[in-house]
């Protein structure tokens, strides 16, 4: 899992600042879908199927609108071909997949998920307007069994390796990048993104901060940038206030939040989305196992564990809260209850 992410953001750092607004098509939730999307979900599964044969994948782009007929659409699916192939093969010229390979390896991933079977599950590019935008992104690789995800690999190629200073409010880019990996009851570890033995001798065991409290110079919680659906910033605000929380929020797009929570750069993590829009299981399923093997917890706001045997989507109450400690989930759970 970790080479497929290592592999994956060499595509994405490479083509991140290539990006021009013709390789963008609009989804309904008003994310672009890039061809650096659509390319990175191809190298992934291709990694995955040469190791896991037997091991479907769930994720989050198909290949329909490459297969449109249009010019504009075959033009789309060459170029995402071209940047697989390179990213793979490099100047290996006796290999190479064809357009239909291509395309074949992204619709590897419309495995329905569910609670019976094995299955990785996959955000390409997580935050894809922090991608377009220069900031934070997240390669997201999760693996469940019977609707419980044991293993996740997080992939930050703009995320500093040092703890985020006190004083800022968004994170800035640096690379190479960090690359976070957990098991069930193996822990969590993370690693500079070219990291060698990313799981080994290179890697630092990531611990959420278990001492942090609320109050002056306590507590410090995260959320989805400023032009983020899911970012409820008035609700999070007044959350915070009643609780005790007087530091400033931290705004970092995509799962690199739960990247961050594990290593203890900040505690809290909220997510607030309104009642129309549904989460999906690849924008959670690493992340959730990477907080929970750090020592965080994550559930809905009812305090419900997320549940991802149920299908492409999550079925979630109110919003989603990671927290550092069980005694912060815990209180804010509880203020959350109190404010609704």
């Amino acid at each position: 899992m970790c080479e497929a992410v290592q592999l994956c953001a060499k595509l994405t750092s490479k083509t991140q600042k290539l990006l021009e607004t013709s390789d963008q098509v609009s989804k309904s939730d008003d994310s672009p879908v890039t061809v650096a999307d659509y390319a990175a979900q191809a190298v992934v599964s291709y990694v995955l199927e040469q190791k896991y044969p037997d091991v479907a994948l769930l994720a989050e782009e198909d290949a329909k609108a490459l297969r449109g007929g249009s010019k504009e659409a075959e033009g789309l699916l060459e170029k995402i071909t071209e940047i697989t192939n390179d990213c793979v093969f490099g100047d290996d010229v006796s290999e190479y997949l064809s357009r239909e390979e291509v395309a074949r390896l992204i619709d590897r991933g419309n495995h329905e998920g569910g609670s019976e079977s094995t299955f990785f599950v996959l955000d390409p590019i997580d935050g894809t307007k922090g991608f377009i935008n220069q900031r934070q992104y997240a390669i997201a690789l999760g693996l469940c069994e019977k609707g419980k995800v044991v293993g996740g690999v997080l992939g930050c190629p703009n995320m500093p390796m040092t703890k985020i200073p006190e004083d800022v409010d968004a994170l800035e880019t640096e690379k190479p990048g960090v690359i976070f990996a957990a098991y069930e009851n193996f822990g969590c570890k993370y690693a500079a993104m070219d990291a060698k033995e990313p799981l080994g001798k290179d890697s630092f065991i990531a611990t959420s901060d278990q001492f942090v409290k609320f109050g002056k110079d306590g507590a410090r919680y995260m959320e989805s940038w400023g032009d983020s659906i899911v970012a409820d910033h008035a609700f999070t605000n007044a959350l915070s206030e009643k609780v005790g929380i007087t530091r400033k929020a931290l705004r970092i797009d995509s799962q690199a939040k739960y990247g961050s929570l594990s290593r203890g750069d900040a505690h809290i993590y909220l997510r607030f989305p309104p009642k129309t829009y549904r989460e999906k299981v690849w924008d959670h399923a690493a992340g959730a196992i990477i907080v929970s093997e750090s020592g965080g917890v994550i559930s809905d706001a009812a305090g419900v564990p997320l549940e991802f045997g149920k299908g492409r989507f999550l079925d979630i109450n109110g919003g989603i809260v990671a927290s550092s400690t069980p005694e912060l989930h815990e209180q804010l759970l509880k203020a959350i209850a109190d404010l609704r």
